[in-house]
């Protein structure tokens, strides 16, 4: 199993969350990470969320990676970390 992490975050204000491309085996997985789970592991209170999300890729990015390979998706087929996913 190949999972790589294009660039191309963005923030959606609607849900609250930060969305960024997975590529699993040449197939796109959509990611997300919460606000909340942002403020709550990785110190996102005094930053915006996409500077939050910039400064702390590398461990997201692993924690969807590990989410991706436990087969924890959502009904939509995406991925999302949340607050209790720890960082």
């Amino acid at each position: 199993m190949t999972i790589s992490f294009p660039l191309g975050e963005t923030w959606n204000s609607n849900r609250d969350i930060v969305q960024f491309p997975a590529v699993e085996n040449g197939e796109t997985v959509p990611c997300a990470i919460s606000w909340e789970a942002l403020q709550d592991n990785f110190g996102g209170n005094a930053v915006p969320p996409l500077d939050c999300f910039r400064s702390n890729r590398k461990a997201i990015e692993a924690k969807a990676e590990r989410l991706i390979q436990k087969g924890r998706f959502e009904p939509d087929g995406s991925i999302l970390i949340r607050s209790q996913d720890g960082p």
